[in-house]
């Protein structure tokens, strides 16, 4: 009987331990290489199971109908990964020399983690340095084995090559992941022992997120003869899960990695989640069975139970179980037992319940891979596609009575008003049980580009070769249903950058595809497409801020409305200038009247909204700056972009500045005049206008900035001839005070502002009165000059 106060079925709970899975990939008989081509393959019914090649091994000389014949298998009849002697060795920075001796297991595991993560959306570069964790199913010899028939072939890359441990450790040390690493062989239940494993290191803080897997290839055929005579395999070479007639399992080899975070963890950071864990576990049947290698039911049943229990859920509440199921006499009907036990009990319809194995066989050590990435389409798609090779079900299962349903032809789940959930279930020919229960992510908000203009789509590749690859890829994912800015998007922040790399600057674009289509099939880059390796040394970025004079009518209008982000940047600062008695930023930029810029008080505070704004939509899309420079009020973003003021203190300085140079409108004109500092103080004096006339900003060597009345700029423009000399449309004019224009160091920080710094080190940009060294430039100086220099606040 139920317990009156337990939870009831079905109910979700807040679950601080929930994990989530953010990315995965698969490497399954049949070619399957994503989670997509395996659920056409599932619905499609297809049998993936063929047979060894030859090529391998000499299978015809190896093979005999009867299990007792020495030396001899009774079938090689096996799920098969197709190339697995392909191996991109350059891309992981392995010599040919060592991959020729590397466990193809530790290749596969390397492509899978690297698919993992790119499916994921996370760059494979930014997990550098960090405790992301790695714990992988594997229990294979083979490829040692074959190297031990010849001693002599052995060098100094034969043990790290095939040895367990190190196709985790390779993992670690290749992307520089610090947290554990581990391979974990509990023989089929390895890849969901793995993954509990990686689950616990999250939970108890060891990792903030861990790769966890599972591989397996078939390279040698000592197992198929040692498990045909223990009388595991199928001589008719099929996994008949819980069907009549089962006679035992049929190998299979492929992969599965998962990517994992703590779904808080997850949410915070945008990730797209596959699916929530809300429970796992792990045990052993001890001696409470008649054989090693018999399963015990009551040890499973203890697992299940205790899963659920962590999980603050009830049987009842699971909507599909994904069974070992391997199809043996023996093991097929204690694990039925054992799940209608806790499973099948007390429910308004039977369980649906299956095994992958039906379809591709069984990948010992990874099976739990291809059941978890199954149970996870299930949950997407809300529907159980058939299994195989069962038109008669196990007479020696009660099925109607344990409460369960073999999903035999495609079946929907009801929705009962709650996310669906799915157990999977593992065990081991030596008694290691693993369970996982899971559970359908929240539906994810439709991905919009966010902004109408131009989508630039950029994508790299380590050679010419892959790069074409990658641009028929993109080609094809056009043709669905995304939008172009969120497929650009997503390229420009969410995957790892490469040497060769190629830019479409506007998938909107008409022939874009088509470009990429032209690309992809071996044509060279034309019209649409532009083809750049990256630089030899990383280049640095700076950010340079516009001064007064910049501004226009309707400037940020377009962005403000079509990109949410600027808009809501934009709101927050003006906002702030309000705060400080600044004028209506929004109200003004949205003003039709040329003359609304007039005023330095609003021009200023306007201007500097808007490049602030900017800023922070290029900082959202991944460009942050190593150096910042300000021309006149633009000195003031500069100074915020370093971190020099706060955006607060920022606003201030604006505000205060803008007004008071408002108090010198209609005192005299300013001009830029193609000619050193030296040239015009000659000048100035020999027209006789000192004092009238001031070098208000030296800008170069051979250009400066006056101020001074408007009758005297008249006469120095007209004794300068045809020398460039134009009058700047501002009736305010600045002038540099005279400690700068003398190139004196101000010898202390102006209270309240702190010298700018960030995670490169010192940004050239310093606080008032503290200049960078001299080889970031002179220091001139002044309101209109563009420097790296302060004034100090009026």
């Amino acid at each position: 009987m139920r317990d009156p106060l337990a939870q009831p079925p079905g109910l979700t709970s807040s679950h601080p331990d929930d994990i989530a899975i953010v990315g995965m990939s698969v490497r399954l008989p049949g070619g399957i290489a994503s989670l997509e081509a395996l659920w056409e393959a599932l619905v499609g019914a297809r049998d993936l199971v063929t047979e060894i090649p030859p090529e391998r091994w000499a299978t015809a000389e190896l093979s005999h109908p009867k299990r007792a014949e020495p030396g001899r298998s009774i079938t090689f009849q096996a799920g098969v990964l197709p190339d697995i002697e392909q191996f991109d060795a350059g891309f992981f920075g392995i010599s040919p020399r060592e991959a020729a001796l590397m466990d193809p297991q530790q290749r596969l595991t390397l492509e899978l983690a690297w698919d993992a993560l790119e499916d994921a959306g996370i760059p494979a570069s930014s997990l550098a340095g960090s405790d992301c964790a790695v714990f992988l199913g594997i229990s294979g010899l083979d490829y040692g084995m074959r190297t031990l028939d010849d001693l002599a072939g052995m060098t100094a890359h034969s043990m790290t090559g095939n040895t367990m441990s190190i196709a985790a450790n390779r993992l670690s040390y290749k992307l520089d992941l610090r947290g554990p690493s581990m391979a974990v062989d509990t023989a089929c239940s390895s890849s969901l022992v793995a993954l509990h494993q990686a689950c616990q290191a999250i939970r108890a803080g060891e990792a903030s997120a861990a790769l966890a897997g599972g591989v397996n290839l078939l390279l040698h055929p000592y197992p198929f003869v040692g498990f045909t005579k223990a009388s595991m395999l199928s001589a008719r070479g099929r996994c008949q899960s819980f069907a009549e007639g089962g006679d035992g399992y049929v190998r299979a080899e492929g992969g599965g990695m998962v990517v994992l975070k703590p779904l808080a963890t997850a949410r915070r950071d945008g990730d797209r989640v596959l699916a929530v864990i809300r429970g796992t576990g792990v045990n052993a049947d001890g001696a409470r069975k008649s054989g090693m290698t018999i399963p015990s039911g009551a040890a499973q049943q203890e697992l299940m139970r205790r899963v659920l229990e962590e999980a603050g859920l009830q049987g009842g509440g699971i909507d599909y179980l994904e069974a070992h199921g391997t199809g043996t006499p023996v093991g097929d009907p204690i694990e039925a037992k054992a799940v209608g036990a806790v499973y099948g009990q007390d429910r308004a319809a039977a369980l649906p319940i299956g095994s992958i194995k039906s379809n591709l066989g069984h990948m010992e050590p990874a099976s739990g891979m291809a059941g978890l990435a199954k149970a996870l389409l299930v949950l997407r798609h809300g529907e159980v596609p058939p299994g195989l090779h069962a038109a008669q079900l196990n007479k020696a299962i009660d099925f109607p009575q344990l409460g369960l349903e073999v999903v035999r032809r495609q079946t929907t789940l009801p929705r009962q008003g709650r996310p669906l959930r799915a157990a999977v279930n593992s065990f081991g020919f030596g008694g290691v049980n693993g369970h996982v229960i899971l559970e359908a992510p929240a539906p994810a908000p439709d991905v919009q580009s966010g902004v109408d203009g131009p989508a630039p789509l950029v994508i790299s590749a380590r050679d010419e070769t892959a790069l074409r690859v990658l641009a028929g890829n993109y080609e094809a994912l056009l043709r669905g249903p995304h939008a172009p800015g969120a497929i650009a998007h997503a390229a420009w922040t969410r995957r790892h950058w490469h040497d060769q790399r190629l830019c479409v600057p506007d998938l909107n674009a008409p022939g874009a595809r088509a470009a990429l289509a032209a690309y992809a099939a071996g044509g060279e880059s034309g019209e649409g497409l532009v083809l750049e390796p990256a630089l030899a040394e990383p280049g640095k970025l700076a950010f340079i801020y516009s001064g007064n004079g910049a501004q226009w009518v309707g400037m940020g209008r377009r962005l403000q409305a079509q990109n949410p982000a600027f808009a809501a940047a934009l709101e927050a600062v003006a906002a702030l200038i309000r705060q400080q008695g600044g004028p209506d930023v929004l109200a003004d930029l949205h003003g039709v009247d040329p003359a609304i810029y007039q005023p330095t008080e609003i021009a200023q505070p306007a201007l500097f909204a808007v490049q602030v704004a900017a800023t922070m939509l290029l900082r959202a899309h991944g460009l942050h700056a190593d150096a910042a420079m300000g021309h006149s009020v633009g000195e003031v973003a500069a100074a915020w972009a370093a971190g020099a003021l706060s955006l607060e203190e920022a606003a201030e300085v604006v505000v205060a500045r803008s007004r008071a140079q408002a108090l010198t409108r209609g005192t005299g004109r300013m001009a830029a005049v193609a000619l050193g500092v030296e040239a015009l103080r000659e000048a100035i004096a020999a027209a006789g206008l000192a004092g009238e006339v001031e070098i208000a900003a030296e800008n170069s060597p051979g250009n400066a900035t006056l101020s001074g009345d408007p009758a005297a700029l008249a006469a120095l423009k007209a004794t300068l001839g045809r020398t460039f000399f134009r009058e700047l449309d501002l009736d305010t004019p600045s002038i540099a005070p005279a400690w700068t224009r003398s190139r004196r160091i101000w010898p202390r920080a102006w209270p309240g502002w702190r010298l700018a710094a960030s995670r490169r080190g010192s940004i050239p940009v310093s606080s008032a009165g503290v200049c960078p060294p001299p080889r970031w430039g002179r220091i001139t100086g002044g309101a209109m000059y563009a420097s790296r220099c302060f004034s100090p606040p009026l």
